[in-house]
């Protein structure tokens, strides 16, 4: 019987699941690292500061900074010339580096079944755990425990006899430790701003499952002073911070609000007021705000370029 041998070609392998995952996900790398080199060359053309920011994952995009090397970066829409920021390590010290104090102490937020409080006026209470002091305590915190920093905060009530006469007050507050620490740098008025028909009721953002108040800061021209205020430095100040809140949520910081008053800043460089929310947030929701925060105040001190290596997952 005559048998027939089949010759069999040689089969070469076909390509498993697993190759082409690996394949794409070394198309998918170097795709991305081509978009990150592209977007910093276009950034560093542009002077902008968010480096490699919009390109993380939002989760890290939400995490805590890592502080280490500095480049003297400014806000790309204003240079700021009257002064030059300390690097962040020189607010690590012994000595107090960041004030914070409250013109209007005893603003409030809208009660709720855990947060209720007596009031002395609407919207106003000199319970200190549910006023402003509560919130920049929370601000003092995380400050000191997360980032190293010396602070100091002030509770004193400036709004007696006279609400109108506050600011007068408040800066006499503001020159004595401005005299008794030469060391501090950074002065925050923390404030509760006023419902308006531009802030809606409910107005708060969802940031990690967490509900968040809006900020606003407010730089001051002086107009009506002859003392003027650190006006160039204050708004560039103010306005890096904004733009890195920004940059963690977008609308998390409304823009940088400038007035005619003066509102302590002429005092020294780098005063900010802080409005926090306004009264128809929660006390809960101003809190949650204060990580973010602390986080831009670090990192417009810091000077830093964000990179991937800045940053730690939550």
């Amino acid at each position: 019987m005559k048998r027939f041998h089949r010759h069999h070609k040689r089969r070469i392998p076909e390509p498993t699941r697993l190759a082409w995952l690996l394949l794409l996900s070394a198309w998918v790398a170097a795709v991305s690292v081509f978009a990150v080199l592209f977007y910093n060359l276009k950034n560093d053309r542009n002077g902008t500061d968010q480096g490699m920011l919009f390109l993380l994952p939002e989760k890290l995009q939400q995490s805590k900074l890592v502080l280490n090397a500095s480049d003297a970066e400014h806000s790309p829409s204003i240079t700021c010339t009257s002064t030059v920021l300390p690097p962040v390590d020189s607010l690590r010290s012994a000595d107090p580096t960041i004030l914070i104090y409250h013109t209007h102490t005893t603003e409030a937020y809208t009660q709720t079944q855990s947060e209720t409080y007596r009031e002395n006026g609407k919207w106003r209470t000199k319970d200190n755990t549910r006023n402003m002091i509560a919130v920049g305590e929370t601000l003092k915190e995380i400050l000191e425990k997360d980032y190293g920093f010396t602070v100091i905060h002030d509770t004193t009530d400036h709004e007696p006899p006279k609400l109108a006469t506050a600011y007068d007050r408040s800066l006499l507050t503001m020159e004595r430790y401005h005299r008794e620490y030469p060391s501090i740098v950074l002065f925050i008025d923390l404030h509760r701003d006023a419902y308006a028909a531009d802030n809606a009721p409910c107005d708060y953002l969802v940031i990690n499952g967490v509900e968040t108040a809006r900020l606003m800061l407010v730089v001051g021209k002086g107009e009506k002073y002859a003392d003027k205020p650190y006006y160039e430095s204050n708004i560039a100040f103010a306005e890096r911070i904004t733009a890195h809140l920004n940059g963690i949520s977008p609308k998390l910081c409304r823009p940088v609000r400038v007035k005619t008053g003066r509102y302590n800043q002429h005092v020294a460089p780098n005063c900010i007021l802080v409005e926090v929310g306004h009264n128809a947030n929660t006390l809960a929701q101003a809190k949650a705000a204060m990580p973010y925060l602390a986080e831009s105040i670090a990192y417009t001190f810091s000077q830093n370029r964000i990179s991937l290596s800045d940053w730690l997952p939550i």
